[in-house]
């Protein structure tokens, strides 16, 4: 065999989607060409090209339908990585699935060795190269049979991407994948597998959907016109194993490397904080372009114009060559290049893409607004709304939950001006699109009643007595605490993460106890909220105090921390019915948890009130106050014992 041949062999190969099958970005971008969508101000194929480079793959096939090729080409030549890469592009119009993909392969003969497959859309960075080789050796020394190793983070990770939605089981010893489920809640097990001490059952990671193929993959899926997936793969090769010959190993990713898909709003809002929070590093905003960072994790870009009066809060980019007025108020948010914004607008918690003008006194609240798009003056675009590239919003437009298209292209939108047509989801026909495009939904947290962001008649009143700074911390804590909950993170770095929250909006320590508490007691979602009865409210809520006592311990330790929770508790009660119904139980629990003492209590409960609900909550704890206050004459009464 020649050297060249060797060598060739050698390479290392990788395969990367770059058209997707879903239109969970759309109006914002097509399943064609989302992976050039900005995360952070770059394009997602950029980070994904960047990471195969710095883990030493040499070749790359990108797959992209034949309508974005041009678009995919052009991008491809700009993103830093790919210059030290050889990029092989493979197009098609017939490939209408993941599997599709694979076959289309297995008719090119491009692979040529094991080879990294993954899409277009995946942030960060994994040591692919010690991974490939370890695949080799198992396939020549271990197992023959290996076609795949599936690489997975654990979702209690700080860092995850993601909340595990899977039943995993592995063998203990070799890492090969025995049980697959993707199912959230109840599942059905195998008794063998259940009774076996020699596995591991897990149910704590995440699907990086980077996986590491043998050669024999694609012919695989060509001689099974049923795998459509790559769970459709998974589960046929474990159901037909002895028959296909074939096993697929596991590597989980614990501290060694990071890696988030970006399939939906939900992902790409956790991988853009897990970018802005540099747990990505090294692929961090300022390595390719040049930003300049801020506490806060406020990334500025270059030749901006920064009115004085113009506030960036935590979490917050803005691309080079903008415009912001004065009085301009801007947190948690990513503005892009050449975009303009105007005198007294707010933008919180959304996306603006290239190019954007928002005009004077407009208003822009978990939303994704695309490039070249325009916003006139006193407009509130709020509620995740999408808008697609090109839009013009009129003066004094209100805009919630929609998704906004430049032109009428789908025959079912309706009107709003020239260059704003509003898409109405309902009118799909097709049931598979429907549900595509229902669960497009963005991700934002829909507050309770007593949230700062309410905009319910019956609550204005209290949010408008609330100083923005104060909403902002409570509306941080929120987020960080529902992030906490979901991905596992160490109560440890949430209480670093609300501290500095605190500091960056001077909020007093008194202030913070309140509004930590509250955030505790709001976070499920109206919806959330709705689907529950008392005692599924109150177990998820008794969980979710279980999970952050270390959180609790740290801000309530004195008498006037007490004070402030119990306000706090009650203060949310006036307007959420479920804790209302279970506002005694809370207290209870918390002075189980040696929270809250037993003279705090009894002094809450003392206090003289004018509002008759304060008064019907103090009659409900009447009982616990009793109980209370036996439990004191007994602790008195065995004292006086042993002093005798």
């Amino acid at each position: 065999m020649s050297t060249n041949k060797v060598q060739k062999q050698d390479v290392l190969q990788a395969v990367v989607v770059a058209s997707f099958f879903h239109k969970n970005f759309w109006p914002a971008a097509d399943g064609d060409s989302a992976c050039l969508m900005p995360l952070v101000n770059r394009p997602l194929l950029h980070y994904t090209l960047d990471m195969l480079e710095s883990s030493g793959i040499v070749d790359v096939v990108v797959f992209c339908s034949s309508g974005s090729a041009d678009r995919i080409k052009d991008s491809v030549q700009l993103a830093s990585g790919a210059r030290r890469l050889n990029v092989v592009y493979t197009t098609s119009d017939t490939c209408r699935s993941f599997g599709d993909v694979l076959r289309h392969l297995d008719s090119c003969a491009l692979i040529r060795n094991d080879f990294v497959l993954l899409w277009g859309n995946v942030v960060g960075q994994l040591p692919l190269l010690p991974l490939v080789k370890r695949f080799k050796t198992l396939r020549q020394s271990g197992d023959r049979g290996a076609v795949m190793t599936i690489i997975y983070q654990r979702s209690g990770d700080p860092n995850a991407a993601s909340v595990a939605d899977q039943t995993i089981v592995l063998a203990a010893d070799t890492g090969r994948v025995l049980f697959h489920n993707r199912a959230r809640g109840k599942i059905s097990l195998p008794l063998e597998l259940v009774l076996d001490s020699t596995v591991d059952i897990r149910r704590d990671l995440v699907d990086t959907n980077v996986v590491i193929c043998s050669t024999a993959v694609p012919p695989l899926f060509a001689d099974n016109f049923d795998f459509q997936t790559k769970d459709d793969f998974v589960k046929g090769l474990l159901i037909n194993e002895e028959i296909l010959n074939s096993t697929l190993y596991a590597h989980v990713v614990d501290g060694d490397g990071y890696a988030g898909e970006v399939f939906d709003w939900p992902s790409y809002q956790r991988v853009t904080r897990d970018v802005l929070h540099r747990w990505t590093y090294p692929q961090v905003p300022e390595v390719v372009d040049k930003y300049s960072l801020r506490y806060g994790n406020v990334y500025i870009g270059e030749n901006l114009k920064l009115a004085l009066t113009c506030y960036l809060g935590n979490d917050t980019v803005v691309g080079s060559d903008s415009k912001f007025g004065s009085s301009t108020r801007i947190s948690n948010t990513v503005i892009g290049k050449n975009c303009t914004i105007g005198n007294n607008v707010t933008i919180e918690n959304s996306y603006i893409f290239n190019g954007v003008t928002v005009k004077d006194r407009s208003v822009i609240k978990f939303s994704v607004v695309g490039d070249n798009s325009m916003i006139k003056e006193n407009s509130h675009i709020t509620d995740s709304c999408i808008l697609g590239g090109g839009v013009v919003i009129e003066p004094n437009t209100d805009l919630k939950q929609l998704r906004i298209l430049s032109s009428d292209s789908t025959n079912k939108s309706k009107k709003l001006s020239a260059k704003a047509y509003a898409y109405n989801a309902e009118d799909d026909s097709d049931s598979e699109d429907d549900e595509d495009v229902r669960g497009l939904t963005f991700r934002k947290r829909t507050w309770s009643v007593n949230s700062c962001s309410s905009s319910d008649d019956d609550t204005a009143s209290v949010a408008a007595s609330i100083p923005d700074d104060t909403c902002m911390f409570y509306s941080e804590v929120v987020d960080s605490l529902i992030r906490g909950f979901e991905d596992h993170v160490h109560c440890d770095n949430l209480i670093l993460e609300i501290n500095s929250s605190r500091y960056a909006y001077n909020i007093n320590y008194r202030e913070a106890n309140f509004q930590v508490i509250r955030a505790m007691l709001t976070l499920n979602s109206k919806a959330e909220l709705e689907a529950l009865n008392q005692v599924r409210y109150y177990t998820q809520l008794q969980s979710k105090l279980d999970y952050f006592l270390p959180v609790l311990r740290n801000y309530i330790k004195t008498t006037d921390s007490c004070e402030d929770c119990l306000s706090a508790i009650e203060d949310i009660a006036k307007g959420e019915e479920l804790l209302n119904t279970v506002i005694v139980k809370v207290i209870h629990h918390l002075y189980n948890m040696n929270i809250l003492s037993e003279e705090s209590i009894l002094r809450w409960h003392e206090k003289e009130e004018d509002t008759q609900f304060a008064k019907t909550v103090r009659e409900k704890a009447n009982k616990l106050i009793e109980w209370l206050k036996d439990a004191e004459e007994e602790t008195d009464s065995d004292d006086d014992d042993d002093s005798s």
